[in-house]
């Protein structure tokens, strides 16, 4: 499944394309996301958060981790993938069927009967998701490049679906159609670049993949949890008009979380999946991925969490400023999240799946007593700062997990040190400019131009090269196809 290229072109090029890639779907995301917010009420998005968390639970009570067994097995054959492709289509058939007939009693939960409608309609979602599948073969050959042009594409033509609709007074229905037509703009065109239909279906030999599968599905049920219980109880107990704001803040903070994981496990866990018994490039090239990432990560993430006061209101409007205290704490969950998402991709490429249960599990053990006991006092804040400490200590297990697969102490301290140091230096820096007594779109041009300023002086020479020569090398790359 190799192509002739090295593995360390396709790597890089992987990461160029999907960083690329994540990098425009998130400028273009918020762009929509500000349009949307301007046109539809905090109402609106609370109801479609509710809807997908139901879809999300009864997801992630059955998803066997396919996928990550598919990439990270050498040894697979095209027949047993199509074996795996056809028990995935049963099993969301099957909860396809679930979501939709259990949406009275879902809404009945949330005690929003408005809601069951919008549950039987995303209940589709779950079966649309199974035209996704090529994408699997995609990310294990590398071929990162159709993959990514699949995402912008149909996120800018789903989104600009949404913004119509919701300017001819769709309102909710606006947020919904998105959705659906994203998902099946995503699986039609997966197949088409995929250039993938399954075969006679060969399910001896699968039992291995089974076993990973299994490891990553009880990590998975640990997860919904501890991803979404503050956006359950907050919309159980607080309404859907505050769980709109935080919907708003997590989707800020956690979603470059998410592109982090997504470049990482995506790329990195199938390259390093091949060269996993070779313990010193696979050590070295994590080395580098983590502190490289890091470098970028955490301070645009410090500085997003700094300048949340501004941001909020100025690109969202007045009517949205109650998510900014949300966004400045999340921010901080993201940082982790990004970091332990790289750290786990390499303990994921050496097969330990049994590690990431074991992660979210203390996760879940730290936050969900510190959320019941706080939230009556504290609300949203109670929950998030809760959920923030559950991160931490699950962050601490898998880096301490991390050294020990790459049998170096401090490794992962090590690899997010200047990143951390210079993300300190911003968010000082960007907090202070508050004093000052001027008005927010200025204060937010000020914030921008001293992060650059400290940014630009506080990163190390070899780095600023390393950075340099590789744009440079993709630009001379993108140059030279233009003129073919």
């Amino acid at each position: 499944m190799l192509n002739k290229k090295s593995l360390k072109n396709q790597t890089l090029s992987g990461i160029a394309w999907r960083g690329s890639s994540d990098i425009i779907q998130q400028i273009l995301q918020i762009i929509f996301t500000m349009i949307l917010a301007r046109l539809l009420s905090k109402s609106d998005f609370g109801l479609v958060a509710m809807a997908m968390l139901v879809n999300r639970f009864v997801v992630a009570m059955t998803n066997i981790g396919f996928g990550g067994a598919i990439i990270q097995s050498q040894m697979v054959n095209k027949n047993q993938i199509s074996a795996i492709f056809y028990i995935q289509l049963t099993i969301n058939i099957f909860l396809t069927i679930v979501v939709f007939f259990s949406a009275d009693l879902a809404a009945g939960f949330f005690e929003a009967l408005e809601l069951a409608p919008l549950i039987r309609v995303f209940s589709f979602v779950i079966v649309l998701q199974t035209l996704q599948f090529p994408n699997i073969l995609l990310r294990k050959e590398l071929k990162f490049k159709s993959f990514s042009l699949i995402e912008i594409f149909s996120m800018v033509l789903s989104n600009g679906v949404a913004i119509f609709l919701a300017v001819i007074g769709y309102g909710v229905w606006a947020l919904v159609w998105r959705l659906i037509i994203q998902r099946i703009l995503f699986g039609l065109l997966s197949f088409y670049y995929g250039n993938w239909l399954p075969t006679k279906p060969e399910f001896k030999g699968i039992k291995p993949l089974f076993k990973f599968g299994v490891n990553m599905l009880g990590s998975n049920m640990v997860y919904y949890f501890v991803e979404n219980l503050v956006a359950i109880l907050t919309g159980k107990y607080l309404g859907k008009e505050v769980l709109g704001l935080f919907n708003l803040a997590y989707n800020l903070a956690i979603i470059p979380a998410t592109k982090i994981k997504t470049i990482i496990t995506t790329v990195l866990t199938a390259s390093f999946s091949k060269i996993q018994f070779k313990t010193e490039k696979f050590v070295n090239g994590y080395g580098l991925m983590l502190k490289y990432t890091s470098l970028v990560f955490i301070p645009l993430m410090l500085f997003i969490a700094a300048s949340s006061y501004n941001t909020i209101p100025l690109f969202y409007g007045n009517s949205w400023s109650g998510a900014s205290p949300f966004l400045l704490i999340l921010c901080f969950v993201g940082i982790l999240r990004g970091i332990s998402h790289m750290l786990r991709s390499a303990i994921l490429a050496k097969g330990k799946s049994q590690i990431i249960f074991r992660s979210a599990l203390i996760e879940m053990l730290v936050s969900v007593p510190m959320m019941w006991f706080l939230m009556p006092k504290y609300k949203v804040n109670g929950l998030i700062g809760a959920y923030l400490v559950g991160v931490f200590f699950g962050f601490l297990y898998t880096g301490i997990i991390y050294n020990r697969e790459v049998n170096l102490k401090y490794a992962f301290l090590k690899g997010m040190q200047k990143g951390v140091k210079i993300g300190a230096v911003i968010f000082v820096v960007v907090s202070l400019q508050y004093i000052l007594n001027i008005s927010r779109e200025l204060s937010l041009i000020l914030q921008i131009i001293s992060s650059l300023v400290v940014y630009y002086l506080m990163i190390g020479t070899s780095e600023k090269q390393t950075m340099m020569l590789f744009f440079k090398r993709k630009l001379n790359k993108i140059s030279v196809k233009s003129y073919d």
